[in-house]
């Protein structure tokens, strides 16, 4: 009985691990998807023409390179025959696999439908999983070093991308519907940029992640850089930095004061 529900159980992480491959592959060929079949308008013009002072320089969408490389690259690595009993991976295996199919169909939907309430749902519920993702390993397992950098890791960045992924969302869906909350007026934007930093915050001191952190700083930087020179909004440069501060100060105090359990409690191996 026992060895039967052990064999069900190693099926079930085989054919996990095979999900999370092709989810992985998904969201990188979908990125282009669109432009290869020269249907619909890019994200990039989309966004453009939906500007406000929320939306980050076009630089910091660079971060898509390395989200797309890191999950690719710990997707192969839990293909390997000593993953299969991975208890992280079976833990939040599935969430990995649904952001990734998300990002793929977020990546397909706003070129051809554009942004709206859709795309706002589907970057919700990714940044629902990653979060339910990243705060299971944090309270309920002690990790590897492997898996922390391979499960925890590319998990946070993703995670970390998409909390400001969601303001920018609502903000451009509300800029592009022509709605009377307009975030195309600075104290509209800068109310949601408040609202990313406050999350960010409670987000980095829960899961004590520095990638996560690190993720949030570089869209704080880059919305930075761009009210510096794109809208010239002061209020928007000094809250980012502040926010920057901030997102700072907390990485540091949950890593001093909460590095004996979580994630930063690791096991060897």
């Amino acid at each position: 009985m026992a060895k039967d529900l052990v064999l069900v159980r190693s099926r079930g992480r085989t054919f996990q691990a095979v999900v999370i491959l092709l989810a992985a592959i998904a969201q990188i060929v979908c990125a282009r998807l669109t432009e290869v079949l020269n249907t619909g308008i890019s994200v990039e013009l989309r966004s453009a023409v939906a500007s406000h002072p929320l939306v980050p320089s076009g630089y910091a969408f660079s971060i898509w390179g390395a989200i797309f490389l890191f999950s690719l690259v710990a997707a192969i690595w839990q293909l390997l025959p000593q993953q299969k009993h991975n208890r992280a991976l079976a833990a939040v295996g599935w969430n990995m696999a649904g952001i990734y199919m998300i990002n793929a169909l977020w990546q397909v939907w706003v070129p051809i439908a554009g942004f709206d309430w859709v795309s706002v749902a589907l970057v919700l519920f990714a940044l629902i999983l990653g979060v339910s993702g990243l705060l299971k390993l944090r309270h309920d397992m002690t990790l590897s070093r492997m898996d922390a950098f391979m499960v925890f890791a590319p998990l946070a960045l993703v995670t970390g991308w998409l909390t400001a992924a969601l303001s920018v969302n609502v903000t451009t869906v509300l800029v592009s519907g022509y709605y009377a909350l307009d975030p195309s007026q600075v104290g509209v934007s800068l109310g949601f940029l408040v609202g990313l930093i406050l999350f960010g915050g409670v987000m980095t001191w829960m899961t004590e992640s520095l990638v996560y952190a690190g993720a949030l700083v570089w869209a704080l930087f880059w919305i930075m850089m761009a009210n510096i020179y794109r809208d010239n909004e002061p209020a928007m440069v000094t809250t980012s930095l502040i926010g920057i501060a901030l997102i700072g100060l907390v990485s540091a105090w949950a890593v001093t004061h909460h590095h004996e359990s979580g994630p930063m409690h690791l096991r060897r191996g």
